[in-house]
């Protein structure tokens, strides 16, 4: 592929070197905002999220089912939670648009994970890709619940130069909480953000 053709989503701050980044590694830059979401989880949603999948399990579809495998309520699939309902809205009417070029592979803007939290040190980079998702579940989420996601900590950064260019594989963390507080999901997102070699 040509290089033109590849989308790039610029960012970094050239005050910042790649060893400031990798000396951030154990900081929140969450600033202690909460993400909270945009609606409660509610029986409809849920099973329009299993139909095109055909996830049958009988938990996820009834309340009797799940009250009897001693859950509080109709279960949301684990699979839902970290890009369903734990997130708030990414654009309403009357904002400004995410993507202001006409450009086909024009990449929108590379979120954090608690908006309004503190910058990234990250110096200047051309190019960034997810590369690894982990999430550790606790507690259930159920109909009824709304989540919060709390943190952003920064808990890894590998320097590593690779065949598209030098950059940093960083991994940042945040909690997925029910409004009792308890916690849900563990979300670990690790990225590759570099800038070609020539």
């Amino acid at each position: 592929m040509a290089e033109e053709e590849i989308s790039s989503n610029r960012g970094g701050n050239p005050k910042y070197t790649w060893d400031d980044f990798v000396a951030a590694v154990g900081k929140d830059f969450s600033g202690g905002n909460e993400l909270v979401s945009d609606e409660v989880i509610e029986y409809s949603s849920v099973m329009r999220f299993c139909e095109p999948w055909e996830i049958g399990n009988p938990i996820y579809w009834s309340k009797q089912a799940a009250n009897r495998l001693g859950y509080r309520g109709t279960v949301t699939p684990w699979s839902a939670i970290r890009l369903t309902f734990s997130t708030a809205g990414r654009w309403k009417p009357g904002d400004e648009t995410h993507f202001p070029t006409p450009e086909p592979n024009a990449s929108g803007p590379m979120h954090t994970f608690s908006e309004g939290g503190e910058e990234l040190p990250m110096p200047p980079y051309a190019y960034s890709i997810a590369t690894n998702m982990r999430i550790e579940f606790f507690e259930p989420a159920c109909v009824g619940d709304r989540l919060t996601a709390r943190g952003e900590k920064l808990v890894n950064v590998v320097l590593k130069r690779t065949r598209v260019g030098f950059g940093a594989f960083h991994t940042r963390e945040r909690r997925i909480y029910n409004q009792r507080g308890e916690l849900v999901a563990r979300v670990s997102s690790t990225s590759y953000s570099y800038n070609h070699e020539r």
